[in-house]
């Protein structure tokens, strides 16, 4: 077992399930310019037939770390906004990584100007200069994620 987070071990072989038309959002939570991105990014999965959530919509008392672990190996696919550097992005980002998910499931995204750290600064992201840029990019990549990822 997982001693952190009370997981089994990993599994190469298990393709693992999740929840179809899921989307777990990584971002940081405050700020208007976040907020206008995640009504982007939630506006856009919709018309896709896609549910966009983070964690903060949860409702009670729960352990919010377990409720971010469940929701990224639930989710069909996650979409990673990497602004303002905030250490438990880079987290989740890992952790999402860490349990199996592939190129083609994770979207990382960051507004213009955002610089990136060494151990992801390799990857693929889309920068996107305002609201509009990013639902572009959010309907583009979403729609090819599904479409290379369903049989």
């Amino acid at each position: 077992m997982d001693r952190e987070f009370g997981r089994p071990d990993y599994d190469p072989e298990d393709q693992g399930e999740f929840e179809e038309g899921l989307v777990f959002v990584i971002m940081p939570f405050r700020g208007q310019d976040l907020a206008d991105a995640y009504a982007a990014i939630k506006d856009e999965c919709k018309k896709l037939k896609l549910r966009a959530k983070r964690v903060d919509e949860n409702t009670g008392s729960g352990l919010i770390i377990r409720e971010i672990t469940d929701l990224i190996e639930r989710s069909e696919f996650v979409v990673c906004d990497l602004t303002n550097e905030r250490p438990n992005v880079y987290y989740e980002l890992g952790y999402a990584h860490g349990v199996g998910n592939e190129a083609m499931d994770i979207l990382l995204i960051a507004k213009e100007g955002t610089v990136l750290h060494f151990d992801i600064a390799p990857l693929r992201v889309q920068y996107y200069s305002s609201s509009e840029h990013l639902r572009a990019i959010i309907s583009s990549n979403m729609k090819a994620m599904i479409k290379a990822t369903r049989k």
